[in-house]
């Protein structure tokens, strides 16, 4: 499965997430910040804001030693998570116009995987704080696709079972980021040993209990969306 999204597909999906997470989490406010995302929970949906900001802030400036390693996501949450919400957030959207600029050059794939780790987090945040929304966005059809490219080239006919299983971008981005259990796989059609399989060498697991997620296509104001 190719990847045939542009330079322009890729920021435009970066800029979006960004100003929908960032709207998510005003209207929530710092009380409903605090929850415990399901999906990462280690993280409550601010620390989760903090690592999505710090990823861009550090390419920014150049921290990249050990990228993408535990220690280097977890000096992100580390260096924002005591400031307000609102100084956060506002550091974010403001970084955006430098952060932008440096976005066409980043390399394929490295730029569909920021995509992708950007649009899970975005919905991460939305399950932890109650607010569904934007799940037919452009992001997610990137993040998929990048997804499925990769475990297509592990495994063909478990990318063949993805491919063809008739999920929407938003559900099988979530299918294959290990936000659907092992029995919600299974009734999709997908072989959710191999899933796991592929997972097991990425930060990414398949959910022990089923996860339900409102279904929205066009998202109300007040989603941030």
């Amino acid at each position: 499965m190719a990847i045939s999204y542009s330079s322009d597909d890729v920021l435009a999906a970066i800029a979006g997430i960004r100003t929908r997470t960032i709207g998510v989490l005003r209207v929530a406010g710092e009380e409903r910040a605090a929850q415990i995302v399901p999906t990462c929970p280690n993280w409550t949906a601010k620390e989760l804001a903090c690592h999505m900001y710090g990823v861009c802030d550090d390419l920014v400036n150049g921290r990249l030693d050990g990228i993408g390693s535990d220690a280097w996501t977890q000096a992100q949450v580390d260096r924002h998570s005591g400031k307000p919400l609102d100084e956060l957030l506002d550091e974010w959207a403001a970084s955006g116009e430098t952060f932008d600029a440096m976005v066409p050059h980043i390399p394929k794939p490295a730029n569909f995987q920021l995509v992708m780790d950007m649009a899970t987090h975005e919905h991460d945040i939305r399950l932890a704080v109650s607010m569904p929304g934007a799940q037919d966005d452009l992001s997610l059809a990137i993040g998929s696709a990048y997804m499925v490219h990769n475990i297509t080239k592990m495994d063909a006919s478990l990318g063949e079972q993805i491919q063809s299983s008739g999920l929407s971008d938003f559900e099988r981005l979530r299918s294959v980021t290990g936000r659907r259990s092992k029995a919600q796989l299974e009734a999709s059609g997908i072989d959710a040993e191999g899933l796991g399989r592929f997972l097991a060498v990425s930060p990414m697991t398949i959910v022990e209990t089923d996860l339900v997620e409102v279904s929205t296509s066009t998202p109300s104001a007040d989603q941030g969306a």
